[in-house]
């Protein structure tokens, strides 16, 4: 008389079996290449059968129009600020010789963007002393 589970095994260990759990574990995304937050993704049956509504419509109009969407995430967001910094400062010292006036407004972009910089590097260690208790 054969059983009805007779495709479990009980020969098997408890070994075994959580060895096999640990193996097929999926792996999650890194930090900086995960989706922005508001990237946020819609059933396929819902859009196809959703109809815009006025507030549908509304907040479409009002979100802004980005260019470049892989500013959202925080790592390429901070690339991008030590970029402009670089290339401020660049500008900064290339206007110093040419336009004084220039080179005055550009030092002051300058400082409030180091400024910027700063704060943010000080919230990150904040936030790094908040996860570490």
């Amino acid at each position: 008389m054969s059983t009805p589970l007779g495709h479990l095994a009980f020969d098997r260990g408890i070994d075994r079996i959580t060895h096999a759990q640990q193996q097929d574990l999926p792996a999650l995304p890194e930090r900086a290449q995960a989706p922005p937050p508001d990237a946020s993704t819609q059933p396929q049956l819902e859009s196809l059968l959703a109809l815009p509504t006025l507030d549908d419509t509304l907040t479409a109009a009002l979100r802004p129009q980005l260019a470049q969407r892989d500013l959202l995430m925080p790592a390429r967001f901070s690339e991008a600020l030590q970029g402009a910094l670089a290339q401020l400062g660049a500008a900064a010292e290339q206007a110093q010789q040419a336009a004084p006036e220039d080179a005055r407004t550009l030092n002051r972009a300058l400082r409030l963007l180091k400024e910027e910089s700063s704060l943010r590097e000080l919230a990150q260690m904040y936030r790094s002393a908040l996860y570490q208790g």
